[in-house]
């Protein structure tokens, strides 16, 4: 509750000011609210992810009959999904079948993480703008107790 007291309360321009500037604060922690909780929901839909990434490599088999052992023989072409574990990249490649399924899986592996920014940044947005509002709401501290008013309530 506001204090009311001379000394205590915001005085004039200076307490419209800060009204106003609480108030876009308000407005604009609405915002940043609904814009978080749209960016949550895009979070949330993904139900499977696999951390990767899928595109076509070409590479010697190592089996020394095939055609791609010769040195003007022919690379296969395969389909993989690279991701880094433990510091070190892996490669695994992927059946034909499977290919589309992982390729999708990893393409939400990458929305969910872009996802993840936005929310951390919105974050720190809302934390700012609370910040900012908590100022413009902070009253002073009240005025020292004079040593009349000191003396009596003993």
């Amino acid at each position: 509750m506001r204090a009311t007291r001379k000394g205590q309360s915001k005085e004039g321009a200076g307490a419209t000011a800060d009204a106003t500037v609480a108030s876009r604060q308000r407005q604009l922690l609405d915002q940043l609210s609904q814009e978080y909780q749209r960016s949550l929901s895009d979070v949330l839909r993904h139900r499977e992810l696999i951390k990767g990434s899928v595109y076509g490599l070409k590479t010697r088999c190592g089996n020394p009959t095939c055609h791609c052992a010769k040195p003007q023989g022919g690379l296969h072409a395969a389909t993989v999904l690279s991701w880094s574990e433990a510091g070190k990249t892996r490669i695994r490649s992927l059946a034909a079948g499977d290919q589309a399924r992982i390729r999708d899986l990893a393409e939400n592996y990458r929305h969910f993480r872009q996802c993840r920014v936005a929310l951390a940044k919105l974050h720190r947005q809302i934390l700012a703008a609370m910040d900012r509002l908590e100022q413009a709401l902070r009253l002073p501290p009240p005025p020292p107790v004079s040593r009349n008013n000191r003396k009596r309530r003993r």
